[in-house]
Order: structure tokens, then C-alpha cells, then sequence
């Protein structure tokens, strides 16, 4: 785990230089170095809690650069979710409708309960 200065600016600047990290372990798929650069945001985001709360001009220009990157991140997170989630879809499509065509029948996983339809 990184050491960090207590400053406010300093673990502000902290936390935008890991959002840039974060950006390019999403883009590039690198889930073990994204898990831990969650928990390296999870130390900073405590300290930042715990430092002194004083904002002023230099504190504004990295709170409005952290706001960007992670938004940006956020939704670079969010559109991978859905794409992950329509490939399941067409995975389990294509899978339900060859195991339908040879054996006739059907079970439907739906959360806690199976259902059974013919075809």
C-alpha cells in the first residue's frame, strides 16, 4: 500500500493520479490492478475524511479534475457492465434455442426457481 502526505491538496492530487490509473486499468482489463487500486481509493477516500477540511483555490482546481475522472470513470465502468450483461443475454440465447431445437424442452434458470416450458 502507498504511503500518502496528510495534506488535503496532497491526497486530493493523490486521488486524481489514481483515477487516471483507474481509467487505464478499465480501458485495458486489468481486473487484479483495478481491485487493487479500489483499495487503495478506499484508504485515500478515509484519510481525505479525516484530514483538515481547507479549500481554496488550488484544492477547487483538483476537486473539479477528481469530479471529471471520476465521472468519467464511472461511466467507462457503467457501459461495461451493460455490455457484459447483453453478451450473457446472447450467450444464453444462442444456448437456450440449440438446447430447445434437439431435446424439445426447455428449463429457464429464473433467480431462485426453475421454469420448464416445451417447445
Amino acid at each position: 500500500m502507498t504511503t500518502y502526505d496528510d495534506s488535503t491538496h496532497a491526497l486530493l492530487r493523490s486521488l486524481n493520479d489514481l483515477l487516471i490509473r483507474e481509467r487505464h486499468a478499465i480501458t485495458h482489463l486489468r481486473m487484479e490492478q483495478l481491485a487493487r487500486i479500489q483499495e487503495e481509493k478506499t484508504e485515500l477516500l478515509k484519510r481525505l475524511h479525516q484530514a483538515e477540511p481547507v479549500v481554496d483555490g488550488r484544492e477547487t482546481e483538483i476537486i473539479a479534475a477528481v469530479t471529471i475522472n471520476n465521472e468519467r470513470n464511472r461511466m467507462l465502468l457503467e457501459s461495461g457492465l451493460k455490455i457484459v450483461s447483453r453478451l450473457q443475454d446472447k450467450i444464453f440465447q444462442r444456448s437456450a434455442l440449440t438446447y430447445g431445437a434437439r431435446l424439445g424442452s426447455l428449463v429457464i434458470g429464473a433467480g431462485p426457481r426453475l421454469l420448464n416450458r416445451s417447445i
